[in-house]
C-alpha cells in the first residue's frame, strides 16, 4: 500500500459517543457499511475496551487496525484508532460519570487532532448530557462542548434532511426564555450560518425563510410583538447581495409544509423544538445534525443514546450512514 499524507480521500474523524448508549454500536456498524473499500480515511476515537465487546467486535474483528499517531502517513483501507480513555469500567444501558468522562476525551481529542490539520471533518456518536452532568463536565451538548474546545464566540445548531435544511435561532433553553433571546445580533448570526449551510450544500443562490415565534406569526401583533419589533425590522434591513434572497417571518405550522415542499433552501427556526419537530417527522431515520461556525465540519446522526437499546439489539444506522456521507460531501467542498 502506499502510505498518503495528505490523501486524495476526505479523513473522517469519528468519536464513539456514550459508551453505554448505542453510539459505538452505529459508529462501528456505519464504518462496516462502507466495507474496506472506503470513500473516506476513517480514524476512530474511542477505547479498546469497546472494540473488545462481545456484541461490538464482529464489526471490527476482520479489519486492518493501525493505531492513529499525530502526523502519521494515511495508508487506504485501513481503521486507525485512538485508545483515548483506557478505563473501562462503563456501565452499559445507563448514564454515568465514567461513559461521560470518556465521551469527552473521544471528543477532546478529535477536536484536537481536527485543529492540528491531521483529520478533514468530524462526525459524532450521541452523548448522554447526564453523563457529562454526572462527570463534572460543564456542557450542554455537542454543540456547546466543542464551541468551548476551539474558543470560537458562535455556533449554530443545524439539521439535514433530502427535504429540508433548518437552523435553530435558539438551543436547549427554556421556553419561557426564548423570546428574550431574539434579537437582531443574534438573528444575523444564524442568518450567516444558514446562508454557510446552503453554500456547504453547493448552492451559491438560495431562498432562507425565518420562521415567526408566535402562533400565526403573532397575527400582526394580536398574540405578541416580537414579529413586529425584531423578526419584521430585521429582514428588511438585512443587507445581502443578490445571490441569496431573505423572506419572513412565516407562521410555523404552513412553513415547514412549504419547505418540505421545496419552495425554501433553508429554514431559520426559532427555537428547538419548532424545528426538530418537523425534521423527526419527516426524516426521523435519516436526518444529519450539522453544527456550523466552527472551523472545521462537523456532522452527527439525529438521534440520542438509546440506553435501552443498546447492547441488546441492533438499531438503525441509517443516520449515521447519512452522516458520513454528508462529511464527505460538505469536506470535498470545504474552504
Amino acid at each position: 500500500m502506499n502510505p498518503v499524507n495528505h490523501p486524495s480521500l476526505p479523513v473522517l474523524g469519528f468519536t464513539m459517543g456514550d459508551p453505554g448508549g448505542i453510539g459505538p454500536e452505529v459508529t462501528l456498524r456505519a464504518i462496516d457499511y462502507f466495507s474496506s473499500a472506503y470513500p473516506f480515511i476513517p480514524v476512530l476515537f474511542g477505547s479498546r475496551a469497546l472494540l473488545e465487546h462481545p456484541f461490538l467486535l464482529k464489526f471490527v474483528q476482520h479489519k486492518r487496525i493501525v493505531s492513529y499517531e499525530s502526523g502519521r502517513l494515511y495508508e487506504p483501507h485501513t481503521l486507525y484508532f485512538s485508545d483515548s480513555y483506557s478505563n473501562d469500567s462503563f456501565e452499559f444501558n445507563k448514564a454515568s460519570a465514567n461513559n461521560g468522562d470518556a465521551a469527552y476525551h473521544y471528543i477532546s481529542d478529535a477536536t484536537q487532532a481536527i485543529l492540528e490539520g491531521h483529520i478533514d471533518a468530524l462526525v459524532t456518536a450521541p452523548i448522554c448530557k447526564e453523563s457529562f452532568q454526572l462527570a463534572g463536565i460543564k456542557c450542554t451538548g455537542h454543540t456547546t462542548l466543542l464551541q468551548q474546545l476551539t474558543k470560537v464566540k458562535h455556533v449554530s445548531m443545524a439539521f439535514h434532511t433530502p427535504t429540508l435544511n433548518i437552523v435553530l435561532a435558539t438551543i436547549h433553553v427554556a421556553l419561557k426564555d426564548v423570546a428574550s433571546m431574539i434579537t437582531p445580533s443574534l438573528l444575523q448570526v444564524k442568518l450567516d450560518h444558514a446562508i454557510e449551510l446552503v453554500r456547504l450544500l453547493g448552492n451559491q443562490e438560495g431562498h432562507i425563510a425565518i420562521a415567526g415565534l408566535n402562533p400565526h406569526a403573532g397575527e400582526n401583533g394580536l398574540f405578541g410583538s416580537e414579529e413586529q419589533a425584531i423578526i419584521s425590522s430585521f429582514v428588511s434591513s438585512v443587507d445581502l447581495d443578490q445571490s441569496m434572497n431573505v423572506t419572513g417571518p412565516y407562521s410555523a405550522d404552513t412553513l415547514f409544509y412549504r419547505a418540505n415542499r421545496g419552495e425554501f433552501d433553508c429554514v431559520l427556526a426559532m427555537y428547538h423544538d419548532q424545528g426538530l419537530i418537523p425534521i423527526k417527522l419527516n426524516h426521523f431515520y435519516d436526518a444529519v445534525n450539522v453544527t456550523l461556525g466552527l472551523p472545521f465540519i462537523r456532522t452527527s446522526p439525529d438521534h440520542g443514546t438509546a440506553f435501552d437499546r443498546a447492547y441488546r439489539a441492533y438499531s438503525s444506522i441509517d443516520s449515521m450512514v447519512a452522516s458520513i456521507r454528508l462529511a464527505c460531501r460538505f469536506a470535498n467542498s470545504y474552504g
